[in-house]
């Protein structure tokens, strides 16, 4: 079958004509940006609080968030998606440190959730809370999540009534000047309501001259317009738009520095839009294509990123077979143990992970290969490609659907011609032009979002918030009823019906950040013989497991106690579905479905977020039928015996994919009442992706139905 081929020239990122008045930089800058430069002004303009630097990957956007702390002690918290990247950047901002090296010493610490627990469990902190108040008061530059920073400014982490409702979100605020949000293209509109409701928050609480920096060469137009609708109007810096990068060296490069070297990338045609299809071509071209790309360049780093956890763990051996011991194979997913991620990105010859090393991880490659599951992911996972000087050629293979592939080259407006050459903004635009539409769900914060805001609002309301801060409660709710064009009061209503009906569950995920984990299994896994004892125990979603993995059930008393043994901090594991062994991967995927017991039809009918098993309107709880699977009958039970926050839809999953736009990982599943039933024709959803579901699908309820939420 035909490889399509085209070529991207190299970029070069113009140089600031000057320095910004008062900065002065170390020696070992030799090139200093125009978008660096911009971003550095931006944030010291007390007439600015959000920017927006959307410089491509691998330009240095990351020196430019950190110039402020290292040149004039900005207390800066950065908060990055995955703890593989606030990993990475730690890394990053200790190199910054010791260039600069700052008088003042400023220390550097990462938060998370895997660390509180830990030194709660050791004894050194006696709750999150206290963590969290130790962290912010002792270092000066903070690495967390955007969950963390979320749950703090709504409330959680709290003791009730013991702790004021502004207890910890007033000692981050205050002690912190600038807030950075890393890659935030990675998430949707839940995220984009947090914030909005966030920001809102801390402009009515704190230090008006708060920076809050948005880092991502794919920014979300949907975050900008909200800001918008708040009165909040970004500065974008853009160096597209100005023309501060160039593609062709004139050999008279002074003024402008290489950030990305030229590139050969490949478009096998024949990878069928299915979930083997991309497993199958490496395996079938692992050596004639791969390995043999390795001999001919024996000093090569390449990676392969793939969108299957399952399909890297099966890839893994057979590629050791073929390059070990000659060149070293690691891998790098979410079910990968901590040691081997902390070294696996620096080890490794060839790297075989998921989005856990997609977003933002700076690795020396010049060999990838890659699945993409939308256009933003795409342009994000081949960034991560060229970025680095030193090897003498740069190849990639993207894994796309044929049909996509089609779109590229084949179809009458060509958007690429086999063996062209382009520059980074012609392909960019190319590939945004073919590919089918992810939704935004754009109409999230306004029906869910506001759930988030009525909360915020109601403890604003209280007699202590409104002592310290006068009218804060009018003031936030101004703010946000205009920013995502809602009523508190009707959003009140709903939420007090919700209460009312016992469905917090509801609520909860309407307030959560990234959804709840309903489905997530404690695991010990088997599968790498190599893993440390300690790091076997992890969590990991059902669907994910029934589908992919070979297990055997395990009761919770057992599973804890070998964990405890290991030295484990076992708090995590106390919410899981059930415990289970992972004992191997499958070569095909295992075909399985979710039981109802009841009527389907009516369920779908009413359009409605559910609670499934509801006891009040005698609702039954889901099973599982699978053909094959140890445990799978206690599994069921698990299943059927767990509240759920769910919807149904009478609509098949797949239509609901391609009419809907749903994006590749939405957790949408095969519903039927009939336990023979090879073909389902129901769809059902959770958690947060039933609330997003449900902003799509509002309009197809009966037209006499006011219901809303419950």
């Amino acid at each position: 079958m035909k490889n399509y081929r085209i070529s991207l020239k190299p970029v070069y990122s113009r140089l600031a004509e000057s320095l910004p008045p008062g900065l002065t930089l170390p020696g070992e800058i030799s090139s200093f940006s125009w978008h660096q430069a911009e971003t550095y002004q931006a944030l010291q303009d007390p007439n600015i609080d959000v920017v927006f630097n959307t410089a491509m990957t691998g330009d240095g956007k990351s020196l430019a968030a950190y110039l402020s702390v290292m040149t004039k002690r900005t207390y800066t918290l950065a908060m990055y998606p995955t703890n593989e990247l606030a990993r990475d950047q730690e890394k990053q901002v200790q190199g910054y440190k010791n260039i600069f090296k700052p008088k003042k010493d400023p220390q550097i610490r990462r938060l998370t959730a895997a660390i509180l627990e830990k030194e709660i469990a050791t004894g050194k902190l006696s709750s999150k809370r206290d963590g969290i108040e130790d962290f912010a008061s002792n270092y000066e530059i903070l690495l967390t999540n955007p969950d963390i920073f979320h749950y703090i400014h709504n409330f959680y982490y709290l003791r009730g009534k013991i702790d004021n409702p502004d207890r910890l979100f007033r000692r981050i605020d205050e002690n912190y000047k600038l807030f950075i949000y890393d890659e935030f293209h990675v998430f949707s509109s839940p995220q984009i309501a947090s914030v909005i409701n966030t920001i809102l928050l801390m402009k009515h609480t704190g230090n008006p001259n708060k920076k809050f920096l948005f880092l991502s060469a794919t920014p979300n137009e949907l975050l900008k317009s909200y800001f918008q609708k708040a009165g909040i109007e970004p500065k974008i810096i853009n160096p597209v738009d100005v023309g501060a990068y160039k593609f062709e060296s004139d050999f008279k490069n002074d003024g402008w520095r290489q950030i990305s070297q030229p590139i050969n990338l490949y478009f096998p045609s024949e990878i069928e839009p299915n979930l083997s299809s991309s497993y199958k071509w490496i395996e079938e071209n692992a050596e004639t294509v791969i390995l043999k790309f390795f001999q001919e360049n024996p000093d090569s780093k390449g990676a392969i990123i793939l969108n299957s956890i399952a399909a890297v763990k099966k890839l893994l051996p057979k590629l050791k077979a073929i390059f070990e011991p000659r060149w070293k194979v690691r891998e790098n997913t979410g079910l990968t143990g901590e040691t081997e991620k902390s070294q696996s990105v620096a080890s490794a010859d060839l790297l075989l992970g998921t989005s856990t090393i997609d977003v933002g991880v700076d690795f020396r490659i010049n060999f990838l290969v890659f699945e993409a599951a939308d256009a933003g992911n795409f342009i994000q996972r081949f960034g991560r490609l060229g970025r680095h000087k030193g090897f003498e050629t740069y190849q990639a293979y993207a894994l796309i659907p044929n049909f996509l592939v089609g779109r590229l080259f084949t179809d009458k407006s060509h958007l690429l011609e086999d063996g062209e050459s382009y520059n980074r903004i012609q392909f960019n635009d190319a590939i945004r032009s073919s590919w089918v539409f992810k939704n935004d769900f754009a109409y999230y914060p306004k029906r869910w979002g506001g759930i988030q805001s009525y909360y915020i609002y109601k403890m604003l309301s209280t007699d202590h918030m409104k002592d310290i801060y006068p009218n804060i409660d009018k003031k936030f709710g101004t703010s946000i009823q205009r920013a995502l064009d809602i009523q508190l009061e009707h959003i009140k209503a709903q939420y007090y019906r919700c209460k009312g009906e016992k469905k917090d569950k509801i609520i909860e995920e309407a307030r959560s950040f990234r959804g709840s984990s309903q489905l997530d299994c404690a695991i010990y896994d088997l599968t790498n013989p190599d893993e440390p004892e300690a790091e076997r125990f992890k969590m990991y979603n059902l669907p994910g497991i029934l589908s992919n993995f070979i297990f055997e059930l395990w009761d919770k008393d057992s599973f804890i106690a070998k964990a405890e043994k290991a030295g484990v901090v076992t708090t995590r594991f106390d919410k899981a579905l059930c415990y289970l062994k992972l004992k191997d991967y499958r070569e095909v995927r295992e075909d399985w479905h979710f039981y109802y017991p009841g009527n389907l039809r009516e369920l779908a009918k009413s359009g409605k977020v559910q609670i499934l098993p509801d006891k009040q309107r005698e609702l039954q709880g889901l099973e599982i039928c699978q053909r094959h699977g140890y445990g799978i009958n206690q599994i069921s039970d698990a299943v059927s015996g767990r509240k759920l926050v769910c919807l149904i839809s009478d609509r098949d999953g797949n239509y609901l994919r391609a009419k809907l736009g749903l994006p590749m990982h939405f957790q949408a599943y095969p519903l039927t009442n009939e336990p023979e039933d090879r073909s389902p024709r129901y769809t059902i959803t959770f958690g947060q992706d039933a609330l997003l579901l449900e902003t799509l699908t509002w309009h197809w309820k009966p037209k006499d139905d006011e219901g809303w939420i419950c």
